[in-house]
């Protein structure tokens, strides 16, 4: 059902009117705001309105503030006004703008309205703007002269224009329509544009800007209009995609980057452009109503993004200033949601490059308009426990920032470098929550064309460079510039730490790099996976990530299985869900034979929630037994250059059973191990249980350092258990959410578990990846704390772990190198 016509009565741009309350109501006076824009030469209008509540005639007194210290000539239509009791009066102040202020330069006045005794009653504030030429958003004549230019002497430049042209050359203007459907648990009506239904017109009005083909310009001209249309378009509905601030922001940033694209191209009527601009105006406003310092988030920082563009086009300052420093503003976005580390605070590589990718546009939006934002400093803000719309911790969530506070402000260069200490060798960023391996954004051409640094660099030199930005805002020829990510690395806020091995450093295609995960949870994106292994690269092969299966935000499988512990390489407790509170590094350690890093933390676990259509969020809650403690968990890493060790210590006050669990890819063979037992279809069939997601269990029961071998494309990993020595474990098939797209629902991904019962467990299992052939000859370890391998190389590596059953004490890690001639080399880790 459609919801009733807006109707708007606005000027240029959006004036706020304000009720006068006289002092025997004893009261503080609301400010009233009026924002206008115009040219060199015109005069403008600012209209307020005046209101006597009371019984009692008024007199009032208008008069500006230090009007010695004003630029442009203001003119107040009555400076002395009789205001009958019960009454209003609209009053008008006009201002001549001089050429004395640069286009995009704007002067604050302030009105003040006075009793007939000289007290204050409130004041306006009049905002007046010197006019900018179209465009001046995302692109000016500068830059789309400075593209024209690259593709005459960049290839890339010239085949990235070419494909731009084929883009607009097929073009479609896609249909408007009223949509209206179920989201769950609720219903309501939308235009049916996607998200990125303006940003592809963006760019077409890219090419009609770059080779003039006015076929161009009449779509686009037809789009925007529908859009504006007062009767169909935006106005009668109040939703343009799916009503969801993300989608509406995205498709606003766009719009207004379209309309300032084309708006001096003379083909826009009067009444054409009104529409356009209260278009605009209204989700504007609807942007306002809804910002909150409780609503940290992409979906706010978009439509803030959207909002901000919208206000830029309209060169509305006041609404520019509230876009930037009112609660939930970009202000509060950046100083509450960017992390010391850098990183967005829900730690996604999509949600975190989209927050970062926005942010830049808008530094770019402004700095055409005259205002640098790329190196501000935006004061820290303390970032809620909890979202707007829910209890702290529903459904296992926590929304606050972990780890350490090390500068007082954020900057948008912060945000430009963070993630290149979690890419790959190919700039690749690691798998971490609601993601997956991401390769380089197109935000990375903004922020080096800002910060010129050689990190910058190296990412766009493994990008395609195939993208508007990079057309628009790229460098014809970037520099050389060595890998920045070659030595171990930890981010304590995100929580992840890139062991890398140093034996063969100077290839980074052949680079052994082992992620890990232990830090803030990250909203409604955060996985429930402290300690978890996130990835291992190896030979340019990564063989995990955080989204190896994936169901959609509306399904059970969603926070059922892939938000899970149990969707991790960790141990879990009582087929249950960790709980998201802090864990913390205590060991990380960089040396030329090793890389280590342990992680402690002592969490309580809980049933999983499950899915319940019939409510908003759809899901059925879960709490904390009370006769389960909280269980200490240790998970010790060593990396060599040649595989990997993980030890892990599990220590409750009750019995508990633990899981340790492992989800490769191409099973091919497990030695010293006999399978027990019939096959299972689903591994549990306990509703409250993540495992009834693992089907085609097999339990097997293995003897001394069971062996199981995988592999994928040509890369291999053989897995040794060498503690416990002998025990119970269980092969099984990975849940699979659909269609397979890179690493996610890979039908050859298999589970492996080890089960240990008891107040304690210790699982000590060794890895290596490889390529070619295993470089592991044989395997010898009588306890838990000493291991001796034989490489085939005729070397030994004697490891000695001390200390990882005694939570009380510092574990420390000793290995020996013992080469084929006898010479030693040994490391300790601390």
């Amino acid at each position: 059902m459609l919801t009733p016509k807006i109707t708007l009565r606005l000027g240029l741009l959006l004036s706020l009117c304000v009720w006068i309350s006289l002092p025997c109501l004893g009261q503080e006076f609301p400010v009233g705001i009026s924002s206008k824009a115009g040219d060199a030469g015109s005069t403008i209008e600012h209209r307020i309105t005046l209101n006597n509540p009371t019984n009692q005639s008024q007199q009032l007194s208008l008069a500006f503030n230090e009007p010695e210290a004003l630029g442009f000539t203001y003119h107040i239509e009555n400076k002395e006004i009789t205001l009958p009791a019960g009454s209003s009066m609209e009053q008008k102040v006009l201002v001549d703008i001089n050429e004395n202020y640069p286009k995009g330069a704007y002067e604050n006045a302030r009105l003040l309205v006075k009793s007939r005794d000289e007290k204050l009653l409130t004041y306006f504030d009049l905002f007046t703007v010197r006019s900018k030429s179209h465009p001046f958003l995302l692109v000016n004549p500068e830059l789309l002269q400075e593209a024209g230019i690259k593709i005459k002497t960049a290839p890339w430049a010239k085949e990235n224009a070419l494909e731009l042209k084929n883009l607009a050359d097929n073009y479609e203007v896609p249909k408007r329509e009223v949509i209206t459907k179920a989201r769950p648990t609720k219903v309501w009506s939308s235009l049916n544009y996607s998200p990125q239904d303006m940003e592809i017109a963006f760019k077409v009005g890219l090419a009609y800007k770059l080779f003039g083909n006015q076929e161009y310009l009449e779509k686009l001209k037809k789009l925007i209009l529908e859009v504006a249309d007062a009767e169909a378009g935006y106005l009668s509905i109040g939703a343009a995609t799916s009503g969801v601030q993300v989608h509406e922001g995205g498709f606003f940033q766009f719009y207004a980057a379209l309309c300032d694209l084309l708006y001096e191209e003379e083909v826009f009527s009067e009444q054409e452009k009104s529409d356009i601009e209260n278009t605009m105006k209204h989700f504007l406003h609807t942007s306002r109503e809804h910002m909150s310092s409780l609503g940290i988030m992409n979906h706010q920082a978009s439509a803030n993004v959207g909002a901000l563009m919208v206000a830029l086009f309209l060169e509305d300052i006041e609404a520019i200033h509230f876009m930037i420093k009112a609660d939930g503003g970009m202000a509060d976005q950046i100083g509450r949601g960017v992390m010391s580390d850098g990183w967005w605070f829900e730690g996604t590589p999509g949600y975190c490059y989209l927050v970062t990718h926005k942010y830049l546009l808008a530094a770019q939006a402004l700095s055409n308009y005259g205002w640098d934002i790329y190196h501000y400093p935006f004061p820290y803000k303390y970032k809620s426990k909890d979202f707007d719309t829910v209890k702290e911790g529903f459904t296992g969530m926590k929304f606050e920032i972990w780890g350490p506070v090390k500068q007082p402000s954020r900057s948008l260069s912060d945000m430009a470098h963070a993630y290149i200490p979690m890419m790959d060798n190919s700039a690749n960023l690691v798998a971490n929550n609601d993601g997956v391996l991401t390769s380089p954004h197109p935000f990375y051409e903004i922020a080096y064309r800002a910060y010129r640094s050689p990190e910058l660099a190296w990412v766009l030199s493994h990008s395609e460079r195939d993208s508007w930005e990079a057309l628009m805002y790229g460098i014809d020829e970037l520099p050389l510039a060595e890998d920045p990510r070659m030595a171990t690395a930890s981010l304590p806020n995100v929580g992840l730490t890139a062991l890398r091995a140093q034996g063969i450093k100077d290839d980074s295609e052949k680079q052994f790099e082992v992620y890990t995960k232990y830090g803030t949870h990250g909203g409604w994106h955060g996985h429930f996976d402290r300690t978890a292994l996130l990835d291992i690269n190896k030979d340019g092969h990564h063989y995990f990530g955080t989204e190896m299966a994936w169901f959609g935000y509306g399904s059970p499988g969603y926070k059922e299985f892939v938000q899970t512990s149990a969707a991790h390489n960790m141990v879990v407790v009582d087929e249950m869900q960790q709980e998201a509170i802090p864990a913390y590094q205590v060991m990380l350690y960089s040396g030329q034979l090793l890389q280590a890093n342990m992680i402690e933390v002592r969490a309580r676990w809980r049933e999983i929630p499950t899915f319940n259509i019939d409510k908003f969020p759809p899901w059925d809650d879960k709490d904390y037994l009370p006769e389960h403690s909280p269980v200490f968990q240790r998970r010790l890493t060593v990396l060599t250059d040649d595989y990997l060790i993980l030890a892990d210590f599990m220590e409750a006050e009750e019995s508990r059973t633990y899981d340790w669990l492992f989800h490769p890819v191409g099973f091919r063979d497990i030695q010293r191990a006999s399978p027990k037992g019939g096959l299972l279809d689903s591994v549990s069939t306990d509703h409250s249980s993540p495992y009834k997601y693992f089907s085609q269990g097999q339990w097997y029961s293995f003897g001394d350092r069971a062996r199981l071998s995988f592999e994928d494309q040509g890369h291999a990993m053989d897995l040794h258990t060498l503690w416990p020595k002998e025990g119970t474990s269980m092969l099984a098939t990975y849940a699979n959410g659909g269609k397979q797209r890179d690493i996610r629902n890979n039908p050859d991904r298999r589970t492996y578990l080890i089960r240990e019962e008891g107040t304690q467990a210790v699982f000590i299992n060794l890895i290596e990846p490889h390529s070619g052939a295993a470089q592991v000859e044989s395997i010898s370890n009588d306890n838990p704390e000493q291991i001796m391998v034989k490489m085939k190389d005729g070397s030994q590596h004697i490891i000695k772990i001390r200390n990882l059953q005694n939570p009380k004490a510092p574990v420390t890690v000793d290995f020996t190198k013992i080469a084929k001639d006898g010479s030693q080399q040994t490391e300790t880790a601390q």
